[in-house]
């Protein structure tokens, strides 16, 4: 079927190939992106937070000893 082809045809065929193949390297490069940015949002924001509650008790237990002196 492809050596029937105008050349309009071919020139279009050639068209949809390199599309289709841009859109499997972009998604073999970036498919997975919204799931990683979303586990790394997720990572940094219960470090954030462990980190928070760290220090706000190791305040709140410097602020509770010096005020039962």
């Amino acid at each position: 079927m492809a050596d029937t082809l105008t050349r309009s045809q071919s020139e279009l065929d050639n068209v949809l190939f390199d599309a289709t193949d841009q859109q499997r390297t972009f998604d073999a490069n970036y498919g997975d992106a919204i799931y990683t940015i979303r586990r790394k949002i997720v990572h940094e924001a219960t470090i954030a937070t462990t980190a928070g509650l760290v220090l706000g008790g190791l305040l709140g237990a410097l602020v509770g000893s010096r005020r039962r002196r």
